[in-house]
């Protein structure tokens, strides 16, 4: 006869895992502007219009072309892999799909690959910071200078601008009573609706923290941390592949190989324009200001 033991005797395994913290990725894919097509599995297209300007006509005048360029480029496809290894020994061991975790971390991984590729774009492009406000927090007095830097280059200002945040920058921004206060940006308080986005002044800041240092964020010296500010228009992202998943079994290893891919590619666009690079302090306090 088979005895069950009482309920209190057994251990309880949990039939999820819990996941270190990791930021998921793709965080930035609609910031940017996607690429009208790919061709041959091997390159992202975009197009480029100039600028035309109308001319006032008198009579009997002859029209002149404008000859606003329109051009073609292309950015080429790369390939990002993560793999990993599911051992049957613990797949018969545990009560969690460990599969379903190595999807899921890889996953994440891929995103952040994208991620890192956009920025690593920019600051291939921008490789000099156009404002330094390392001397002290980073303000709202800041976050207009840069804001009017950005209107110069006649970005339109139409609600698709973009600026990623670390915590600190994040927060010392929040700090500033022009950006939380009720008197002047109504009852969506930051304080009382907590969120990791603000729109502020047409300008889309979010909360965008580095997995790993210098992953997003350029040290130009020590202390001092380089961030950039962008319209959607001036970033491209070509996607040809979100993610491919091959699982195999190893027979000889008894193990679950899982290979998962990514393939796109990150270009700038309006030939650099668009994109602002500035340096922020990183030993600098939080003050309410």
């Amino acid at each position: 006869m088979t005895v069950n033991a009482n309920n209190w005797n057994t251990t309880q395994f949990a039939n999820r895992a819990m996941a270190i913290y990791q930021n998921k990725g793709n965080r930035l894919r609609p910031t940017v502007t996607q690429a009208i097509r790919i061709e041959n599995n091997e390159k992202a297209v975009f197009w480029l219009a100039g600028k035309s300007k109308a001319v006032k006509k008198t009579r009997r005048q002859r029209n002149i072309p404008s000859n606003g360029e329109r051009k073609k480029f292309e950015a080429s496809l790369e390939t990002w892999v993560a793999f990993d290894e599911v051992d049957e020994y613990d797949v018969d061991r545990m009560t969690v799909d460990e599969k379903e975790v190595v999807y899921e971390s890889g996953a994440n991984a891929l995103g952040r690959a994208t991620d890192i590729e956009i920025y690593a774009k920019m600051a291939a492009k921008k490789t000099v910071a156009d404002q330094d406000f390392s001397a002290g927090a980073f303000s709202a007095a800041n976050a207009l200078t840069i804001c009017a830097q950005l209107q110069n280059d006649k970005v339109p200002w139409d609600g698709n601008v973009y600026c990623g945040l670390p915590s600190l920058q994040w927060n010392q921004l929040l700090a500033n009573k022009i950006v939380n206060s009720a008197d002047h940006v109504g009852s969506d308080l930051p304080f009382v609706k907590a969120t990791d986005t603000r729109f502020w002044n047409g300008v889309n800041w979010f909360l965008f923290v580095e997995e790993d240092a210098q992953d997003l964020y350029p040290v130009p010296s020590a202390n001092k941390q380089d961030l950039f500010i962008w319209h959607k228009s001036a970033m491209g992202w070509g996607n040809n592949t979100d993610l491919s998943v091959i699982t195999q079994w190893d027979n000889r290893e008894d193990v679950w190989t899982i290979n998962m891919k990514a393939k796109g590619c990150a270009t700038t666009l309006q030939e650099g324009n668009g994109i602002k690079r500035f340096t922020t302090s990183t030993n600098s306090a939080i003050t309410i200001v």
